[in-house]
């Protein structure tokens, strides 16, 4: 998911973010799943990399999910600008052999 943010978002302009509403709402969604997986990691997982905001991507996933036009582009383009200290983790954990169903 990170991935795909990275792909769709690397080289467009904040301002062509904005006005392009399909991508605010793909960013949205992909940000959403992002927080719900986050919040269904286990312990095993989180522990080590407490330094992460885990609660702060579970909130920012229900607010998706129950406000969404609450959010502004400019909240939801800063969040995407956040995610690489998770990814970093991901493939730490993924080089650890850390299974899905671990996490």
């Amino acid at each position: 998911m990170i991935g795909d943010l990275e792909r769709r978002l690397r080289g467009l302009p904040f301002e062509t973010f904005v006005d392009d509403g399909d991508e605010r709402d793909l960013t949205a969604y992909r940000l959403s799943v992002i927080g719900e997986n986050a919040h269904k990691l286990s312990d095993e997982i989180k522990v080590p990399h407490l330094e992460l905001p885990w609660r702060a991507r579970y909130a920012f996933r229900n607010l998706i999910g129950h406000d969404y036009e609450a959010i502004s582009p400019r909240f939801a383009w800063a969040a995407t600008q956040e995610l690489e200290p998770i990814k970093r983790m991901c493939d730490a954990e993924v080089a650890r052999g850390v299974t899905h169903d671990q996490a």
